[in-house]
């Protein structure tokens, strides 16, 4: 993997510059977890950089190398070991300035303004599973759940059975599988969970959460921030995000509610967002289909564009 990243990079003439490499320095990252920032509000930008962990056992990563050499400072989130000590840290140079630890892989970063306060610092919104952790002056300051999804009544029903003991772990199991080959609402990650276990396994799972609550939660696949009412480059930003469940969600900056919910054929995986909320926008969603479709203001279903 190293060795044939440094081939590709001698034998590629580039108009970037190497700002930093360093090839044990223990970082992975990709475009949907890199963002652009003036974090102290001086107008000195930083390139954000989020890290996202594909596999458990990466033992190389390397810092994203090509940056614009104007951009000297940027936030990086570090993996650490597997899926634990993850971080989000902040770089002057290649100097560690700050470091704030991350709860979960993230799956994408985005920057925005939330207020009018002054002096205009953006808030630092990570992308990770269900949640969005915003992060104001690189400290944690507010956590927005994806709404719940429904449960499928079946399933819901046969884990009653399991509470109340009335069903054993393998008649358990057999059940799930027959409902997982007909429902239309998909399983819980609990049951998905359960039906790959073994089966000396299962008992103990079972007995672990079946007095929990069954629920069904989808993740956040893309992010990205849509201006409010303005078109200033400080403009006041609303999050736009995609979600694994085939919806695009936007919110409102300050209290985090949902303004806008729009379901879309498939799951979208990238995001390019333009105009103004309270005006006039248009999203336009790549979805993993292979279709692309745009999202407009006064639509209430996505127009679909291309393939």
């Amino acid at each position: 993997m190293s060795s044939s990243a440094d081939s590709g990079r001698e034998g590629e003439s580039s108009k970037w510059l190497d700002a930093h490499y360093d090839p044990v320095a223990g970082l992975n990252t990709f475009s949907s977890c890199i963002a652009l920032a003036d974090l102290n509000g001086d107008g000195d930008f930083k390139v954000n950089y989020e890290m996202i962990y594909v596999t458990c056992d990466i033992t190389l990563a390397t810092i994203f190398e090509q940056i614009p050499c104007r951009f000297i400072q940027m936030v990086a989130g570090d993996i650490g070991n597997g899926p634990y000590n993850m971080k989000l840290k902040v770089y002057k140079g290649t100097s560690l300035m700050s470091e704030n630890a991350l709860l979960d892989m993230p799956t994408g970063v985005a920057t925005f303004l939330m207020d009018q306060n002054e002096p205009r610092t953006p808030a630092v919104a990570v992308a990770s599973g269900p949640f969005i952790y915003v992060y104001k002056n690189l400290r944690p300051y507010f956590k927005f759940t994806l709404p719940a999804l429904e449960v499928n009544p079946l399933e819901k029903e046969v884990w009653d059975q399991a509470k109340e003991d009335k069903i054993d772990p393998m008649t358990l199991k057999e059940m799930l599988d027959g409902i997982r080959d007909k429902a239309e609402v998909p399983l819980s990650v609990r049951s998905l969970r359960f039906l790959m276990l073994d089966p000396q396994e299962m008992e103990a799972f079972v007995n672990t959460y079946k007095l929990m609550p069954l629920k069904r939660q989808t993740v956040i696949t893309c992010m990205g921030t849509l201006k409010k009412n303005m078109a200033d480059e400080d403009a006041v930003c609303c999050l736009v995000i995609g979600t694994e469940s085939g919806e695009i969600f936007i919110l409102d900056p300050e209290a985090f509610t949902i303004l806008t919910r729009v379901g879309l054929p498939s799951v979208p995986a990238l995001l390019d967002v333009n105009g103004q909320y309270d005006i006039e926008y248009r999203i336009t969603v790549a979805c993993r289909n292979g279709n692309v479709y745009i999202l407009r203001r006064d639509s209430k279903r996505p127009k679909y564009c291309m393939s």
